[in-house]
């Protein structure tokens, strides 16, 4: 690795482990013992990037490493464990709902992969539970689920009010919650298309998943690499072990997977997160894949997105849009990729909705009136690099 990391980044890379044999253990507890860590710092860079499990379970093995910073990621753990139980049975309780009223959908990100691709479910840190469902049925799924506790926020209801055209023409999700206990809410983000850079890049819905059962698998995967890789530019390291966990059983059909995604540009952006799998994981690839992540341009790339990790919070708004522009030009090869890169990029800054607060009041600006806001977006977006504002 070339990239210049941290002694808190490259710990936490080098926790990343299922089971810490002999070896590895006393590379950690050298590693510790003979460099300068920032425990605090270790702590927020390990929340930030949901590594805590993974930091439990190999740094309790290091006796350098002091008990009271252990036993506070082993209390961390527990509540992880148990906030993943309690979201994996209210997503299966929905799942029966949806499928008792006829309505398809496929879990996507956190819950699912805790359940079904990570060794322990307690490893993953799960937020929201995210569903996918076909365009038609979005405005039965909403009614269903708020006739089971389920509610709306004051910007979705607003969205939610300008009819069942206008919600499917400007918006591809909508994120509903459920209060449960004390402070505490279940969270659902119900999709029905899926963003790849912008609305004008690329869009995946549930029948593009389910056009070919053969390659129901890699679509999944290019799903995965089209939200953690183009969409959030890599910069949590958990979207690397999403990766990791979900290519290495998995019966990859590589050619076809890497033609779809140079098909959609993103081809690059997914050779980048290979990498890292690699490099934090040792994912074994066959011999053409291997030599495309071996690639110096690739490992450039790989280790621009690993800057981001550095950061004290993960880029949002303007930061993350000006991020994804870059890099994702950067990944592309051809002037065609570039050009359409920059000509989505614009146009989706322009022809799109907006919601602004006067007073107390939301008001709710159509995308054929986007040109009219485009000013005062601007001005915010400018706020946002202000100092002080990040």
């Amino acid at each position: 690795m070339q990239v210049d990391l941290s002694s808190e980044v490259t710990l936490l890379m080098m926790a990343c482990s299922i089971e810490l044999p002999a070896e590895k253990r006393e590379k950690l507890t050298q590693f510790v013992t003979h460099q300068p860590i920032n425990w605090n710092r270790l702590y927020a860079l390990a929340e930030r990037h949901r590594l805590k499990p993974f930091l439990f379970r190999s740094l309790r093995q290091i006796p350098a490493v002091s008990e009271s910073f252990i036993a506070t990621l082993k209390q961390d753990c527990q509540l992880t464990t148990t906030d993943n139980m309690l979201k994996i049975h209210q997503y299966h309780t929905v799942a029966t709902l949806l499928s008792e009223n006829g309505i398809e959908q496929i879990p996507l990100k956190g819950i699912y992969l805790a359940e079904h691709v990570y060794p322990d479910s307690g490893l993953r840190i799960s937020g929201d539970i995210d569903l996918l469902v076909k365009p038609d049925d979005v405005f039965a799924t909403i009614d269903l689920l708020q006739k089971h506790q389920y509610h709306l926020s004051e910007k979705q209801d607003l969205q939610w009010r300008q009819g069942e055209k206008r919600i499917l023409s400007d918006l591809y999700e909508v994120s509903l919650f459920k209060p449960f206990f004390n402070n505490s809410q279940f969270d659902i983000d119900l999709h029905w298309k899926i963003m790849g850079f912008n609305q004008h890049y690329a869009l995946f819905d549930l029948a593009y998943v389910q056009s070919q059962s053969a390659f129901e698998t890699e679509r999944k995967i290019i799903l995965l690499a089209t939200h953690h890789g183009v969409n959030n530019i890599w910069q949590q390291m958990y979207y690397i072990n999403d990766l990791y966990f979900t290519l290495v059983k998995a019966d990859v059909n590589w050619p076809w997977l890497l033609q779809e995604l140079s098909r959609c540009g993103f081809k690059e952006v997914f050779l980048a997160g290979l990498y890292w799998c690699q490099q934090i994981w040792d994912l074994p690839l066959p011999p053409p894949v291997q030599d495309l992540v071996a690639s110096v341009r690739i490992r450039s790339l790989a280790e621009a997105y690993a800057k981001s990790w550095e950061v004290e919070k993960p880029y949002e708004f303007s930061h993350l849009v000006l991020r994804q522009l870059t890099l994702l030009l950067t990944a592309q090869t051809s002037i065609g990729d570039r050009l359409k890169t920059c000509a989505t990029f614009l146009t989706s800054r322009v022809f799109r909705y907006s919601l602004f607060r006067v007073a107390k009041r939301l008001i709710y600006v159509p995308k054929e009136l986007g040109f009219i806001t485009i000013f005062i977006r601007a001005v915010q977006s400018l706020l946002r690099f202000m100092p002080g504002r990040r």
